[in-house]
């Protein structure tokens, strides 16, 4: 019951702050709930949104991808090299790609019994090497104005091709996680691996998946992402992995495993989004919109944790 209770204090602060940030804001500066500033906020929805949803599978199976970032960089730069003469065969060659290294790094966790950061972390490194030889260190122009304007469009003020993909992918692994047997292995290969491999789950089907669904959707972001900009770069998506995890540890993914949802991750980006989004426009200095995000995440770690524990032992002692 008490942790139920903890989880519910969470969630009441990931929604109170869901609220309260956009409407600080918009009372505090201007232009924020102008329709082309939310349109920009959905834009970057898009890309943090569709990386942190893979990054949120893997956390739930009770490991970790680091690889997302670099991931996002060169499937950036496989767009840009292979989809001159068609966006679609680029996105394929690049999700392609994600989908391999995905597979590969669930092949060394499930069959070599090697640490998911151990092995994400060489990932990453290679993957970080293979974009710059790529890229000859350089930026790849991508001249298909054609395909940006395609996946940029605007459509009801807010949303656009690139975000409406990210919210469709939100919603299928919502629907798998909810009502598929898969859904279930997952959770359960997360609370207890052991346990959950002794009692016929399938734990090594829920690892492969969640690990080429990870490097799928940064493998997705980072060539549509690409498109949009019109170039590639080794350099694309550096920070997203610091984004991506905070975003799903606030939205309430236990670092531990078997806990997790899409739409708490959904809030989790909103809220993060819209926090960065309000500091830029109030002309707050990269430093400050660092120490603000850390001081949020802290506030809902430690209402989930211990502190959590702590109220709840108070509010039981006065009920009694």
């Amino acid at each position: 019951m008490s942790i139920m209770k903890q989880r519910d204090a969470a969630s009441l602060l990931r929604l109170t702050l869901l609220v309260l940030v956009p409407l600080w804001f918009s009372c505090t500066t201007d232009y924020y709930l102008s329709s082309g500033n939310l349109f920009a906020l959905t834009q970057n929805l898009a890309v943090v949104g569709l990386v942190t949803l893979g990054l949120m599978l893997t956390m739930i199976v009770g490991e970790f991808d680091l690889s997302i970032a670099p991931m996002v960089a060169v499937s950036g730069l496989i767009l840009a090299k292979t989809g001159t003469d068609s966006a679609v065969v680029g996105v394929l060659c690049a999700v392609l790609f994600g989908l391999i290294v995905g597979l590969v790094n669930a092949l060394l966790v499930v069959r070599l019994k090697v640490s998911s950061l151990v092995t994400t972390l060489g990932a990453m490194i290679l993957l970080s090497g293979f974009a710059f030889w790529i890229a000859n260190g350089q930026v790849v122009p991508y001249n298909n104005f054609d395909a940006a304007d395609i996946v940029d469009q605007q459509w009801l003020l807010l949303f656009s091709p690139r975000s409406l993909t990210t919210l469709a992918a939100f919603v299928l692994v919502a629907l798998l996680l909810r009502f598929s047997h898969l859904g279930r292995d997952i959770y359960a290969t997360g609370s207890h691996r052991r346990s959950a491999t002794m009692s016929g789950v399938r734990t090594s089907a829920a690892l492969y998946f969640a690990f080429a669904t990870s490097g799928v959707c940064a493998a997705l972001a980072g060539s549509l992402l690409s498109i949009s900009l019109a170039t590639g770069s080794p350099t694309l998506g550096n920070t997203l992995l610091i984004q991506a995890a905070s975003a799903a540890i606030l939205g309430g993914v236990s670092l531990g495993g078997g806990v997790g949802t899409p739409l708490g991750v959904a809030i989790g980006v909103l809220v993060l989004a819209a926090l960065n989004n309000g500091l830029g426009l109030a002309g707050a200095s990269s430093a400050s919109t660092l120490l603000v995000n850390g001081a949020v995440l802290a506030l809902v770690v430690l209402i989930s944790g211990e502190l959590g524990k702590r109220l709840n032992s108070r509010s039981q002692h006065r009920v009694v």
